[in-house]
């Protein structure tokens, strides 16, 4: 039977199964992960066409790790260095499977450099947590799942 392009919602990755590991050291209070790459274009210009065009130059890579917070990891992380002019640099690996979906994704973000260090940030009535927003130099696509695994087979 052909491939009607419906796919199997039980294989939705649920964020529950994710995971986290900062130089090697998992992170169980991560609660998310988001890594993007953004494309660097430039315009080129052309007769003969009302639309602009453009040409990929390069990509920029940024992402923000949030945190319960349950310790004072990121200040030991960072704080000194900060303190004396020295950039943290570190590698992430976000990992997600799901029993459901049957695979596991995992991508090994590199040259990862954190934006800011929140000292204090807390409230009454308010769980703890802290956004830590960072660039990134490289990844790497350790474990994909296909998408031919997606699709529904009814």
């Amino acid at each position: 039977m052909a491939n009607t392009g419906n796919y199997n919602e039980e294989k939705t990755m649920y964020g529950n199964n994710g995971s986290v590991f900062l130089d090697d050291s998992q992170v169980a209070e991560a609660t998310a992960l988001q890594a993007k790459c953004k494309v660097n274009k430039v315009e080129v210009p052309m007769c003969g066409t009302n639309s602009k065009k453009y040409k990929h130059v390069g990509w920029d890579g940024s992402g923000t790790l949030t945190l319960n917070k349950v310790s004072s990891r990121m200040m030991l992380l960072m704080a000194d260095n900060m303190k004396n002019g020295i950039e943290t640099v570190c590698t992430i690996i976000s990992k997600i499977s799901d029993p459901g979906n049957g695979g596991t994704e995992r991508v090994k973000l590199s040259g990862v450099k954190f934006d800011e260090l929140t000292l204090a940030d807390w409230g009454a009535n308010k769980m703890g947590t802290e956004s830590v927003p960072f660039t990134f130099e490289d990844y790497e696509l350790l474990d994909t799942i296909d998408p031919s695994t997606i699709t529904s087979t009814t």
